[in-house]
């Protein structure tokens, strides 16, 4: 089994949460909503990899910060099993304005949006994330 870790940020504006959201194209979580984040690539620090990683989902440059919550899950593909180790981390606004035009095909996100946190868990998140946006609903309220 391979082992992978991906990093979401928690970025809030306000009363507000952003978030992505899958297309009807992704192979495992199509239409789900989700924090913004990805996975570590080659020799990146934990930093820069979330930094790049945002900046490519939602073009804001961000100060990664502390962390929320850390789960794992497995992921489906069509070779080798994967599983995944993933850490939520609040992260600050430096810079930018929320685009998706650095957005990689293989992302499969067809939406960026500022959320109001009264209304986050009402939409159709992913279900490994449910729980990191109750906390931060909750840590907000």
């Amino acid at each position: 089994m391979k082992l992978r870790f991906a990093q979401k940020a928690v970025i809030l504006r306000q009363q507000e949460l952003l978030l992505v959201r899958k297309s009807d194209l992704d192979p495992n979580n199509p239409n789900r909503w989700e924090l913004p984040g990805g996975g570590l690539n080659g020799d990146e620090s934990l930093d820069d990899a979330l930094r790049r990683e945002v900046w490519e989902e939602v073009g804001l440059k961000v100060t990664p910060g502390r962390l929320v919550h850390m789960w794992e899950w497995d992921m489906r593909t069509t070779g080798e099993p994967v599983k995944v180790v993933a850490v939520a981390r609040f992260c600050e606004v430096e810079s930018g304005t929320v685009s998706r035009e650095n957005n990689d095909a293989e992302d499969f996100l067809s939406d960026v949006r500022w959320v109001p946190l009264s209304s986050a868990l009402d939409l159709p998140l992913i279900s490994d994330q449910e729980y990191v946006v109750k906390e931060v609903v909750n840590f907000r309220a």
